[in-house]
């Protein structure tokens, strides 16, 4: 499980730098004195897209996970302790993390309605004059 985690973990990151990499182009626009920052826009959406579809994901995962558990409790449960005691720690962690992830996704709603940005909703983006 642990080294799972940690290919999974260095996969995005990896994904996430070369993204990272390709996708900054911060510089002088054509217009002078104005500072193109397009590309990291365009980075923090493809952040957005990529964090929009992993949560439904993980939750599914999450879910799966708990049934294959509930299924390896009810068929090898009866005959083996050992197989019943980790069947109920998968069908546990199953259960605490689908908690943290509706949770955090429940806070996230509630703050961002606190400071008027719903779902779907977007801020203004404020700019810095330069003097020309």
């Amino acid at each position: 499980m642990k080294k799972a985690l940690t290919l999974v973990s260095v996969v995005a990151g990896n994904i996430m730098l070369a993204s990272a990499q390709i996708s900054i182009n911060i510089g002088v626009g054509a217009n002078q004195g104005q500072v193109n920052g397009g590309a990291l826009l365009q980075l923090l959406a493809l952040a957005q897209t990529i964090v929009t579809r992993l949560v439904p994901f993980a939750v599914g995962l999450a879910v799966l996970a708990f049934f294959w558990f509930l299924i390896k409790f009810i068929w090898k449960g009866s005959e083996n302790p050992d197989e019943k005691s980790a069947s109920l720690k998968g069908m546990g962690y199953a259960i605490l993390a689908l908690f943290v992830m509706v949770s955090i996704w429940g806070l996230v709603g509630f703050m961002g309605s606190l400071v008027g940005i719903n779902q779907g909703g977007s801020v203004p983006i404020p700019g810095v004059p330069i003097p020309g």
